[in-house]
């Protein structure tokens, strides 16, 4: 009786060693799935990384500055003309 139980035990043991790797498995594969198709749900909005809104953000800034550097010498020039 001493063997059958051991046997019972080990083939329990088994089963359930195999079904956690099954069940690690599908979770791993869905885990997967589910970034691959985040990923591609991101990149059908066509949304803009950070470091390139920043950029953008800092070349705009840079551009309204020097264009009411531009803004202020033409209205310069313009009253020297206008005299």
């Amino acid at each position: 009786m001493t063997q059958t139980n051991n046997k019972l035990f080990d083939d329990f043991a088994k089963f359930t060693t195999s079904a956690v790797s099954a069940a690690e498995g599908v979770y791993d594969e869905a885990k997967e799935m589910a970034k691959n198709q985040g990923e591609k749900w991101i990149n059908d909005m066509e949304l803009v990384r950070r470091e390139d809104f920043d950029a953008l953000k800092q070349l705009v800034s840079k551009m309204a500055i020097e264009n009411e550097q531009l803004v202020a010498r033409i209205e310069a020039l313009e009253k020297k003309t206008d005299k």
